[in-house]
């Protein structure tokens, strides 16, 4: 990948309280608890957001990261300071309402103008090979509040969300288009 790639991610969420590592490695980004900060493998962006060290971290199998959510006050001067770094949007539309920008900086960077002050790092959406019915059922025996399964934004993509969290945590289905081979046809 070329470009800024998003290397850490610190959020208040106790990943080894869900059975993951903590910090836990993705594929281009470790996640780790603490106060909301994150670390890039260039300068981070001017968007008022803590920086933080990259811990090393360890991989659970079939998990990943999916996407970051970040709110900002201002749309387009978060777009502004993300160009500024070498990272252009892929990807504008509305969110649940709202102007929404996605960048690919290792992970998905969502970024969603919302009435906040200054911006911050809201949640992250893991993606597991697991069928979500059973995470949904191990983190419920574990004290959590999830959600059933249900169809997410992505067309043909299911998610659940862990709710009474410091930060938002949701859990998804893999992107078939993007995670399975184009199939051949007979010629």
């Amino acid at each position: 990948m070329t470009g800024p790639v998003l290397a850490a991610v610190r959020l208040p969420l106790p990943w080894d309280e869900f059975d993951l590592p903590n910090p836990l490695m993705t594929r281009s980004t470790v996640l780790t608890t603490g106060d909301p900060a994150w670390a890039w493998n260039a300068d981070a962006p001017e968007l008022g957001v803590g920086v933080c060290p990259v811990p090393p971290g360890a991989p659970a199998l079939g998990w990943d990261l999916d996407h970051v959510v970040l709110l900002v006050p201002a749309l387009e001067e978060a777009v502004e300071r993300l160009a500024a770094i070498g990272s252009g949007p892929r990807l504008r539309m509305e969110v649940r309402g709202r102007p929404t920008a996605f960048f690919r900086v290792g992970p998905l960077l969502e970024v969603i103008e919302s009435p906040v002050r200054a911006p911050s790092l809201y949640g992250v959406a893991l993606v597991t090979e697991e069928p979500l019915e059973v995470v949904a059922l191990r983190w419920r025996a574990l004290g959590r509040e999830v959600t059933d399964p249900r169809p997410a934004i992505q067309p043909g993509r299911r998610i659940i969300t862990v709710r009474a969290t410091e930060a938002g945590l949701a859990v998804m289905t893999p992107d078939r288009a993007v995670t399975d081979p184009p199939s051949s046809s007979p010629g």
